[in-house]
């Protein structure tokens, strides 16, 4: 499960990433990315512009409270297994940009430390999902995307069984477009050659407060080991 990632860099940064058009906007450096928040996708039905589109539920709805994880992600074999799902990745496709994400490293039954994965060379990152419009109680249109997760068969099993789906730079021009078939969007998020790439490191558990936005969430934080002592090292 992914229940937090960062989005730290420019609007500027993520449009000369992606090859984008459109008029600058202003961005505050997310490093604390988290559920019901409103966050830069590239849409596959606006794949030359920056959109922003809620994580899982609006955040009119959201009122403080834990978020369902079946809100926030959809597992790809769910994708294969459901038609309704599989036509959704066909029409309503996204990637999510991110520079890196968090996941929560299990020591012993009852403590788990989050560390932060990114990639050593690229800055910016694509994650993929699928978005949904819904028209309000006022009659307003709103947009939520859920993030595509696939299980990890990286090696790292002490952070779960499942992991983002990660695609390939090489892969996002043909995975936005309009030609691509289901089966080849499915070759795309089933690759696993960039997660292996990633490197992660132990971070501050503040992470888990969803207002606080500091850089410092990203940066190395020493954990403690089963006896109690501070180390930075596995």
């Amino acid at each position: 499960m992914i229940d937090r990632y960062a989005i730290h860099s420019t609007f500027q940064e993520i449009t000369e990433r992606y090859g984008l058009t459109g008029e600058e906007e202003f961005m505050i450096p997310n490093f604390n990315a988290s559920p019901s928040q409103s966050l830069p996708v590239i849409t596959h039905t606006n794949s030359k512009e920056i959109t922003f589109v809620n994580w899982a539920i609006i955040s009119e709805m959201a009122n403080n409270k834990t978020v369902s994880p079946k809100l926030l992600s959809i597992p790809i074999d769910t994708v294969l297994k459901k038609n309704s799902i599989k036509n959704a990745l066909v029409k309503s496709r996204c990637i999510i940009p991110c520079n890196g994400f968090f996941a929560w490293k299990q020591y012993g039954k009852k403590r788990k430390v989050p560390h932060y994965f990114k990639h050593p060379e690229m800055q910016i990152v694509s994650m993929v999902g699928i978005w949904e419009e819904y028209e309000d109680i006022d009659g307003k249109i709103k947009k939520t995307f859920k993030i595509l997760i696939k299980p990890n068969s990286t090696g790292n099993v002490e952070f779960g069984n499942l992991t983002p789906v990660l695609i390939k730079k090489d892969d996002e021009k043909k995975f936005i477009d309009d030609y691509s078939t289901i089966d080849e969007l499915v070759d795309i998020i089933m690759k696993e050659d960039i997660h292996k790439e990633l490197i992660n490191y132990s971070v501050s558990s503040m992470i888990t407060n969803p207002k606080y936005n500091r850089k410092e969430l990203i940066e190395p934080h020493a954990q403690v080991d089963q006896l109690g002592n501070y180390t930075l090292f596995e």
